[in-house]
């Protein structure tokens, strides 16, 4: 068939799709209005046992969640309207003469059920032949095993509004042609989808459903986030009974970046995921005793004191011998912390001895300071079969009270607090005061060994994004957390501190053997010259970088600081090509005098401010530190007062700030 009778088909057939969905939920909303009158005009009539109100509102809820999936279905086939497929693949099964052509789009399309489909989901087995293979032998595997063959033909469309633009056809993998366009585009306000560009080694990232714990490094711009949710989408597609998208997880470094990748599973047709920062979670687990700083504080403090903050004391808090540090004195408690003596109450008793005996032998597997709550539970247990009926609660609470006094104390603050006395270490906060960051996970350490690690079960995916500034002893205390698969990605390339930090060389410590380590070493976010640049900023060896040529990055030299923000004002209103502008600054509070400076210089046009508490990411001039631009993209980046980058950290901080610039980078600096 013409391809564009093809096409013509492919669009009449998500017309009738669309149709057919309408006139369903108009029947299903009339069913639920009928059932919403039925309900309220019988609902006393009901049987007095609820069996017929538990079977009326189940069959409501079928129907409201019926409907749901409908208007999925139909926001799924409206966007394919504008461009049903992007790709075809000729493949010729091995001992049969002819080939089959599959078309490749974001989600399948057929006429029905039993009939083949006319499009093939992005993540269908047989469209990894697209991704994988060039023209000659080729295999996919599919339910019914290896399927082997040959690739006969591989095409690339661009379509657009239901229109043919152009077809490629290729014998390479993804055509740099097709790539190239993708990559010059403008950047938008939100992550983009890849599906139409993933290359091979991606694509085995994304597909991988052989090892628990994949961790991936990959330089900055090798897509590594993308290819993260795109591997996400892949396997709620593969997995529809065992994993939802409200059981994935993503741990991600804030609110910004959440926000910017939040588009991208909904344009592959599924539900978002839930996201958070691990410093949040922190937060909330140790609310109790206080405020604490986060890991943007920690970087703000190193800054201003030109990264002589980040101690050796600092670091070590962080580490596998602070942990055993912490673990022999968590072993010093199980007999300094409680004072064990016999137990009176009412009728009941139990002797020191036997308390101790479970307290120290029995009990030993539990945490410390839960196990007088099991042997409280104990207690009644005994008492209740003995009066062959349930205490009271107020009884019940007056024992384990009782016995939680033979505790010296529960408060998990003040005995970290006395660590750090005992040990040597600096004075403990006062007890109003801020929790600094590098004491959070610690304390968190501590709390988790004497109450025990709440186990999030209801998670069956975790995501951790950045990974390079995770600590040694936060991925322990994930590990206690989380016992599910896990896609790990970052750049040691993008640590935030002295020296790098290649996680991948402890993770199978921390993990066990089950961590399988993939790098992406290609990038495809900036033109080459801003690649070489920022390459050069490291003095690392430049990285490999698809073939995209754009102006040299910019070194403006200026007498005063009055000049330099004429040059960059002046910069920045003459760019009107691009939609993402982003002034990137050493820190917090240059950022917000630059913003200021910037809205009065540029009256015309809104400047933002984004700060470690924004939720959102905007089109447009964006103002920020530097670290809240890692894992983001712009069209265009300016970095002022260059003539502050001194030390190490700095120069880190000029690299992350150069890897997000996709056609223009300007910086400035005052002589």
């Amino acid at each position: 068939m013409h391809e564009e009778a093809y096409l013509a088909l492919v669009i009449k057939t998500l017309y009738n799709k669309i149709e057919e969905i309408n006139r369903k939920m108009a029947g299903n909303e009339e069913d639920i209005a009928h059932m919403h009158e039925y309900f309220w005009e019988n609902y006393n009539e009901f049987d007095e046992y609820g069996y017929e109100l538990y079977d009326n509102s189940n069959a409501l809820k079928s129907r409201v969640r019926e409907q749901e999936e409908y208007k999925k279905d139909r926001r799924r086939y409206e966007k394919m309207l504008d461009s049903p497929y992007f790709g075809r693949v000729d493949f010729c099964y091995e001992d049969e003469m002819e080939p089959e052509h599959y078309y490749i789009g974001i989600a399948n399309l057929s006429e029905g059920r039993a009939k083949d489909p006319y499009v093939f989901d992005w993540r269908a087995p047989v469209s990894s032949l697209f991704y994988d293979y060039d023209k000659g032998p080729a295999q996919f595997l599919a339910p019914a095993g290896l399927i082997t063959g040959e690739v006969i033909r591989k095409k690339q469309y661009k379509i657009k509004n239901g229109k043919i633009v152009f077809i490629l056809e290729n014998e390479i993998n993804i055509d740099d042609e097709i790539l190239q366009q993708a990559l010059s585009e403008h950047a938008n306000a939100s992550l983009k989808s890849i599906v139409t560009t993933i290359q091979k080694e991606q694509n085995q990232i994304i597909r991988d459903q052989s090892h628990k714990i994949l961790a991936v490094q990959g330089c900055a711009g090798s897509g590594k986030t993308s290819v993260a949710l795109h591997r996400i989408a892949y396997l709620l597609y593969h997995n529809r009974k065992g994993l939802s998208a409200a059981q994935v997880l993503i741990l991600s470094p804030n609110s910004i970046f959440a926000d910017y990748i939040s588009r991208i599973l909904p344009e592959l047709g599924e539900e978002r995921i839930r996201e958070m920062t691990f410093d949040d979670f922190a937060y909330h687990e140790l609310l109790d005793y206080g405020e604490a700083e986060d890991r943007y504080d920690e970087i703000e403090k190193m800054l201003h004191a030109g990264g002589s903050h980040a101690s050796e004391e600092t670091r070590y808090k962080q580490t596998r011998q602070y942990i055993q540090e912490l673990d022999g004195f968590i072993l010093s408690l199980e007999w300094e912390l409680v004072d064990i003596r016999d137990f009176h109450y009412k009728n009941m008793e139990m002797k020191e001895a036997q308390i101790s005996e479970l307290f120290y032998e029995k009990l030993s597997d539990v945490p410390i300071l839960c196990r007088m709550a099991r042997i409280g539970e104990y207690l009644i247990d005994a008492e209740e079969t003995l009066r062959h009926k349930n205490m009271d609660e107020e009884e019940k609470q007056e024992i384990l009270g009782r016995l939680d006094r033979m505790y010296r104390t529960k408060d998990t603050a003040k005995l970290y607090y006395g660590f750090l006395e005992e040990s040597g270490r600096k004075k403990p906060p006062a007890p109003c005061g801020v929790l600094p960051f590098e004491d959070v996970y610690p304390l968190l350490y501590l709390k988790y060994a004497l109450f025990g690690a709440p186990k999030r079960s209801e998670v069956k995916h975790l995501v951790i994004d950045e990974m390079q500034d995770y600590s040694y002893l936060q991925y322990v205390l994930l590990e206690k957390m989380f016992d599910c698969p896990m896609t790990v990605l970052g750049d040691k390339g993008q640590t935030i501190g002295e020296g790098q930090q290649d996680v991948l060389k402890f993770l199978p410590k921390i993990f066990g053997k089950g961590v399988h380590c993939v790098s992406l070493d290609k990038s495809y976010r900036s033109t080459a010259e801003i690649t070489e640049f920022a390459g050069r900023i490291l003095g690392t060896e430049s990285v490999q970088n698809v073939c995209r040529h754009g102006e040299e990055p910019q070194v403006k030299k200026c007498a005063t600081g009055k000049e330099m923000i004429q040059m960059l004002s002046g910069d920045i209103a003459g760019e009107m090509e691009y939609d993402t502008l982003a002034v990137l600054c050493l820190d917090a509070q240059k950022a917000r005098e630059m913003s200021g400076i910037l809205a009065q210089e540029l009256s015309g046009r809104e400047v933002t401010l984004l700060t470690k508490d924004s939720m959102r990411f905007w089109k447009g001039i964006s103002v920020m530190p530097f670290y809240l631009a890692k894992g983001l993209e712009f069209d265009a980046v300016f970095v002022p007062d260059l003539q502050d980058y001194v030390t190490e950290m700095h120069k880190k901080a000029l690299y992350i700030s150069a890897t997000r610039a996709l056609h223009k980078l300007c910086l400035y600096m005052v002589q």
